[in-house]
């Protein structure tokens, strides 16, 4: 290999890791006091009375809870584990990405999907605390790499079956898009049919074994379903419209694909990149492994799509459909001129990450601020609402602050409000909501007082203002 070549195959990785630790540090929100605390509450009841069970719908996800368990063992009960936990899945992700672009359109398509998917907003976005989200479209992926493989064999079949075992332990929609393996088992193509029956044969091993383990433990091996079918009983149209623009519920989905930040241009781009031929001149190994995760990610779409009204149409229940995107785009650009390929990446990736920089990094911050009150007031009792102090449970454990109450504040005690609903008293100190990161960008160059009112309040103070106050004794 020349000099030349050898700096070549050296720039991708070093790119690719400059652009992912850039993207996690714009996008960066870490632990978000919602699932991630259900997660910790799994992991530790199996670091503290192993087996556990799970008591819900979030502890019964095993892959990812025994996966933060082994985290917590090493790192410690700290938000370190969040992170360590959320980025070691999210490596795994984007190089599962790159491995499968490589197997359709080469080493430099493969480094291409790989920089695309790690500064994608929705990957990033799951990549900061423990989430579900990569570790169930990892095992959904590794599966489809076996599956559309060029030497796929009953072996294989059999090992991407206990992917998508896996898969459906992590959240049960993975069924959604194994759903069309039924259609194409009847075809028989492009993957043979018994390559398909040992698949099955691996799914079923892993959901035998969960269980055998849920019957061993409480008596009721279906459990997990019954938990999982009932935990969330109807989504309304609210719920959809959150982070969404809707218009129609037969098109919603798509819009959900075209017109949100989580995604930026890519499901435009990669629309412009099939309408110029992008699949075109594919082998035949690489035309099959695109199919099966294509016909993968349509599945999932189209049913997620059906089933409305009981899955919120949230952007990350699509992240399959983005891969297939995403890999589309690769192979398109990968053939372009250098010239136009490293302008269209560096624009895709530009404009991620200021997508990504206008976010609100505090989407809980009157929970923040009520355990930084605490922290400032450490002989007083700070109240705070019952929802903020539920949220603030890991971080008052952490912190070992034993001053939080829930309201109502006693006559002349502390409480923290939002500044439009504080209850009548003086006013101990105000707790602004931090600027996103593109917002503190504008600020440091000086161009705040050329940005637009409306939008200034999402970039400069993405939130309600919190107050501490001293109540009325």
């Amino acid at each position: 290999m020349t000099s030349a070549g050898l700096r070549h195959n050296r720039l991708w990785p070093a790119l690719l890791i400059a652009a992912a630790m850039l993207a996690v540090w714009v996008g960066w929100v870490g632990f978000e006091a919602s699932d991630d605390s259900l997660y910790y509450a799994g992991a530790d009841a199996w670091l503290r009375h192993p087996p556990s069970a799970g008591v819900d719908h979030w502890t019964t996800r095993f892959p990812l809870v025994l996966a933060f368990a082994g985290v917590l063992g090493i790192v410690g009960r700290s938000f370190a584990a969040f992170a360590v936990t959320g980025l070691l899945f999210y490596a795994i992700f984007v190089a599962l990405v790159g491995r499968y672009a490589r197997g359709i359109g080469g080493a430099r398509a493969g480094w291409i999907a790989a920089l695309l998917i790690a500064t994608l907003p929705v990957v990033v976005a799951n990549a900061t605390t423990a989430g579900i989200d990569l570790v169930e479209a990892s095992a959904l992926i590794a599966g489809a790499m076996l599956l559309g493989g060029a030497r796929a064999g009953i072996g294989r079949g059999f090992a991407a079956g206990l992917c998508f075992g896996i898969a459906i332990l992590c959240r049960e929609t993975s069924l959604l898009p194994l759903a069309v393996f039924a259609p194409l088992f009847l075809i028989g193509r492009p993957v043979p049919r018994r390559v398909l029956f040992a698949a099955g044969i691996g799914i079923m091993l892993v959901l035998g074994v969960e269980a055998a383990f849920q019957y061993a433990l409480t008596g009721d091996p279906l459990r997990r379903y019954a938990i999982a079918f009932h935990h969330d009983e109807h989504i309304d149209r609210a719920a959809n419209a959150e982070g969404n623009f809707l218009l129609w519920p037969p098109i919603d989905p798509l819009l959900v694909l075209l017109v949100n930040d989580d995604f930026g241009l890519l499901f435009w781009l990669a629309g412009i990149a099939l309408a110029l031929g992008a699949t075109r001149g594919l082998g035949e190994g690489a035309r099959r492994r695109l199919i099966v995760l294509a016909a993968m990610a349509a599945s999932g779409f189209v049913l997620i799509g059906a089933l409305y009204t009981k899955l919120v149409l949230n952007p990350r229940y699509f992240m399959l459909a983005a891969v297939a995107a995403t890999l589309v785009l690769a192979v398109w650009l990968d053939r372009l001129p250098a010239r136009w390929r490293i302008g269209l990446l560096a624009a895709i990736v530009a404009s991620d990450l200021i997508l990504m920089g206008a976010g609100n990094a505090h989407p809980h911050w009157q929970a923040e601020a009520l355990v930084a009150a605490a922290r400032a007031h450490p002989g007083e009792i700070v109240a705070g609402a019952p929802a903020d102090v539920r949220r603030a449970e890991i971080p008052i454990a952490f912190g070992q602050l034993h001053n939080i109450r829930a309201t109502p504040a006693a006559p002349g005690g502390l409480a923290v409000a939002p500044a439009d609903a504080a209850p009548a008293g003086t006013i101990v100190a105000r707790y602004p909501p931090p600027p996103t990161r593109l917002g503190s960008l504008i600020r440091a160059l000086g161009l705040a007082p050329l940005v637009p009112p409306a939008i200034a309040h999402r970039l400069f103070a993405p939130g309600t203002e919190i107050v501490l106050v001293r109540t009325r004794g």
